[in-house]
């Protein structure tokens, strides 16, 4: 999928994968019929902003890496970029001996022969960088990667070193910045769900246990699900811990045999045999993609309807902070940023000469 913009660009090639850095779109809607899961950024509203600053369409291909390790070296022209991470997120352009420390929130004209490199996501444990007119293939749809069936992506596997990324844009204009909305809300510790499709399956007081009590994220997170740890959850008797398998979403919040729920994300599958206690509102997943082992959440009980209204009003405040986005005050003038305004009289396109 990639947006309408002149067929010229650069290459970018990874030097160092980071951990589980893979290319994810909006994701692989359509599918779950088939087996095919979901997949797509964890963090929507940050591919949405990333997306917004370097001129693409919201739900353009970005790159989503965890914890940090990521190299990416550019081509022969410049490209344009934007990271949307933790505030102290440690990321560099490098050229020659320089070394340029950048920020989130922000686009940046990357020159040629520069290698972009993020050393620690900091406080959140990904980052998402969006590359003007990145390009990349659907499969099913969708250029999501989802590693377990090969699909979207490149070959359907995370980065590695070597692979080769292809842009189809010089930058034009200049840097733009914005304001992350959501910047308090993912520091909540609240995740509001809306109770069953199995709630009948858990005891009275295995319900009050779970909306009064503190659940702490373990170690076993991953793009798939994420296992928490807590006083148990009491089935309401031995044959309720299983059922038949049914539909599974990302959301949906199993409880085993022990007690301890797993809140299903993007990669889940799309069937299970486990009781399932409620549904984590989606605008409250990318709580646990982001935060680290150790938070600790309390759930919420809402009504569908509060769901909806929720999910409405951060559409809102999204859309406001793209609409807010503005022009960088402190850019240094560069000979890409005044030849890409065409100041040169007679010339119509200076980059190009």
């Amino acid at each position: 999928m990639t947006d309408e913009l002149p067929m010229t660009g650069t290459t970018l090639t990874v030097r160092a994968p980071g951990l589980m850095s893979t290319l994810q779109d909006h994701g692989r809607f359509g599918m779950r019929s088939l087996g095919v899961p979901w997949s797509g950024a964890m963090t929507p509203v940050w591919q949405q902003l990333a997306n917004a600053l370097v001129g693409n369409s919201e739900r353009h291909s970005i790159i989503e890496c965890f914890e940090g390790g990521l190299k990416l070296h550019s081509g022969d022209a410049p490209l344009r970029m934007a990271v949307m991470a933790a505030s102290d997120a440690k990321m560099h352009l490098e050229s020659g001996n320089e070394s340029k420390s950048i920020k989130p929130g922000r686009s940046y004209t990357v020159p040629p022969d520069t290698v972009f490199k993020l050393s620690s996501t900091g406080s959140f444990r990904h980052a998402v960088i969006a590359i003007q007119a990145l390009e990349s293939r659907d499969h099913l749809g969708s250029s999501s990667t989802y590693t377990k069936a090969g699909l979207g992506g490149i070959d359907g596997h995370a980065l590695t070193a070597g692979d080769c990324l292809q842009t189809s844009a010089t930058p034009q204009g200049l840097e733009r910045e914005c304001l992350d909305p959501l910047a308090k809300a993912y520091q909540a510790n609240t995740l509001r769900v809306v109770l069953g499709p199995q709630d009948d399956h858990f005891s009275d007081s295995g319900i009050e246990t779970f909306l009064a009590t503190e659940y702490t994220l373990s170690a076993e997170v991953d793009r798939m699900g994420a296992r928490l740890s807590g006083l148990p959850l009491q089935h309401r008797d031995a044959a309720a811990r299983d059922i038949v398998s049914d539909a599974i979403v990302p959301g949906s919040v199993q409880v085993p045999g022990n007690g301890q729920p797993i809140v299903l994300l993007n990669d889940a599958h799309t069937a299970g045999g486990y009781p399932k206690i409620a549904t984590v509102i989606s605008i409250d997943l990318p709580l646990l993609g982001l935060q680290r082992t150790g938070s600790t959440y309390r759930f919420e009980a809402v009504s569908v309807e509060d769901a909806i209204a929720a999910v409405r009003r951060q559409a809102i405040d999204v859309q406001k902070a793209i609409s807010q986005i503005s022009t960088v005050k402190d850019f240094t003038l560069t000979t890409e940023i005044l030849l890409s305004h065409n100041l040169i009289d007679g010339v119509t396109d200076g980059q190009m000469s």
